[in-house]
């Protein structure tokens, strides 16, 4: 099933307002705190079905709704829409009650949540379909895409731990569902150890005492109980509820005994486990796989890893939709699968720009995908940006502007080095439409030395001449048959081999001299000049 969430529209939903573009199958939500990011996620936890239950859904409170930057309430309405896109034959089919009239969209489906938050605090919702106001949307219609929710602020130790909500359960459950041979045969398994423990002696006299003194405390009338001891409830959800999930570098231990970050991945695979392995539906099902904080409690070097994972597991039958304030997971994720929540002005409401709309020519974007590594990636968490060609600039930058008693930091402001002059590329993820962050370029000016300044000096003892070379051509040896003309001796020898190129009388070939260090005055010129002609 190829349908995928496309897109959110939000009307008064907290500090959502306008379209959210979503990137398939792998959506990374960027930017900094407060842009609306986790808004999104429970946006769409609101209108999807969850494949957990009742219990994932996010259900509407008064606080959804719109609220001043005082907390009072601003809205009494809301809406929520979500686009579905890529509909095969079979999607359309089921999803027929959502699908839009437009010819030119077949393949598109919205499902609209719209809320009303009365005088006494209760909140009536209704369900709309496709283009219309009126038709309601049948149930296995929005069953068609089912949500998995990981929450950021998650205890994955508790969320493992033994017990009716340990997520074991619907990973065993669906490898084993009802009527299934291994369900028979972990029930059985339960029986026959509860009855090998009857036969232990110990076990014997220690139900005997339990039952002697709970006897004379309830004495032998109506309030008589009887006690027992087994191992287990040989019921297959108690029994597989009781499992337990390890995890060690060396041995397999309990996840009390083992680092917050490795527990996180170990409950991240129990999920995917889950997602992966459920049931055929009678009908096609799309699984999306909400991800607050993935990065959470995981050094630098391992978030990578977990992301090129994600990736993998999206290029299959699920989508995947993460939250992230990692600079690791920006640059890990390509360009074209980020959403950048952002706002111009503090006294604005955020918007989600995908870099993948900017326009971006093919080579400029081929150039981000290889050199936004995670020090670029910092600009998309950022409120404005300084591209700076080097270390040095990036070093000197925050600091005389330290030095001048305006800190960059506390502005939100982030220093950019590009390592070299390649600035298009960044330049153009910033602009209307595009990141509405305000912009700064330091180049710096690398002065040419004058030809006066170097007619005398020697190249073997001036580092000004040989800038002025280029800088990959060695001497010409006559013996290697290389062009004897690249051998100027100083300075003014290679003012005359320039000069001599402009009018025909030799030198340094058009590339070689547009390459040179020569002053831009005159290579510059030379270079223009045979290209205009």
């Amino acid at each position: 099933m190829a349908v995928y969430v496309s897109e959110l529209r939000a009307k008064n939903f907290r500090n959502l307002e306008g379209s959210f573009p979503i990137c398939s199958p792998l959506a990374v939500l960027v930017g900094e705190n407060t842009t609306g990011k986790s808004n999104v996620i429970d946006a769409l936890r609101t209108v999807l079905e969850p494949e957990a239950g009742p219990r994932a859904r996010h259900w509407l409170r008064e606080s959804d709704f719109r609220q001043t930057a005082e907390g009072k309430g601003d809205a009494d309405e809301l809406d929520l829409e979500v686009v579905l896109s890529g509909l095969d034959a079979a999607a359309q089919s089921r999803m027929v009650t959502c699908r839009t009239g437009s010819k030119d969209a077949p393949d598109t489906a919205r499902i609209r949540l719209r809320a009303k938050l009365g005088a006494d605090g209760r909140i009536q919702t209704r369900w709309i379909g496709g283009d219309g106001e009126a038709g309601e949307p049948e149930p296995h219609a929005r069953e068609a895409v089912r949500f998995v929710y990981l929450h950021p602020l998650r205890d994955a130790a508790s969320d493992l731990r033994p017990g009716r909500d340990n997520r074991l359960v619907p990973l065993l459950s669906t490898l084993a569902p009802a009527n299934h041979d291994d369900r028979n045969a972990i029930e059985e398994v339960a029986r026959k150890a509860n009855e090998a423990l009857d036969e232990i002696t110990a076990i014997q006299t220690a139900r005997t005492h339990l039952a002697t003194r709970l006897g004379g405390m309830t004495g032998s009338g109506r309030f008589t109980q009887k006690s027992g001891l087994v191992f287990a409830d040989p019921r297959f959800e108690r029994v597989v509820g009781t499992l337990r999930a390890q995890i060690g570098q060396f041995a397999a231990l309990e996840m009390e005994q083992n680092g917050l970050g490795y527990n996180n991945l170990l409950y991240m695979a129990v999920l995917l486990a889950a997602i992966a392995n459920a049931p055929s539906d009678t009908e096609p099902t799309r699984r999306v796989l909400l991800v607050e904080e993935p990065e959470a409690h995981l050094h630098p070097q391992l978030q990578e890893l977990p992301m090129h994972f994600l990736d993998g597991q999206a290029a299959s039958s699920t989508q995947v939709i993460v939250t992230t304030h990692s600079p690791n997971f920006a640059a890990s994720a390509q360009v074209d699968r980020l959403t950048v929540m952002a706002r111009a002005t503090d006294a604005e409401l955020p918007k989600g720009r995908t870099p993948r709309d900017f326009g971006l020519d093919p080579k400029r974007r081929k150039h981000l995908r290889s050199f936004l590594d995670v020090t670029k990636a910092s600009l998309f968490f950022a409120r404005a940006v300084i591209l700076v060609e080097g270390v040095a600039e990036q070093l000197l930058v925050p600091a005389i502007a330290a030095h001048l008693k305006r800190p960059l930091a506390p502005s939100g402001v982030s220093v950019i080095n590009v390592d070299g002059v390649a600035f298009p590329p960044f330049m153009d993820l910033f602009g209307p439409g595009k990141l509405p962050y305000r912009l700064a370029v330091i180049s710096d000016g690398d002065r040419q030395a004058a030809d006066d300044d170097t007619d005398d000096e020697p190249e073997e003892l001036s580092a000004r001449v040989q800038a002025r070379r280029p800088r990959h051509r060695e001497r010409a040896d006559p013996s290697s048959g290389a062009d004897p003309r690249m051998g100027p001796r100083t300075g003014r020898e290679l003012r005359d081999h320039v000069r001599g190129a402009r009018r025909g009388q030799g030198g340094y070939p058009l590339a070689t001299a547009a390459r040179s260090g020569c002053p831009r005055s005159e290579c510059g010129a030379y270079v223009r000049g045979r290209a205009s002609r």
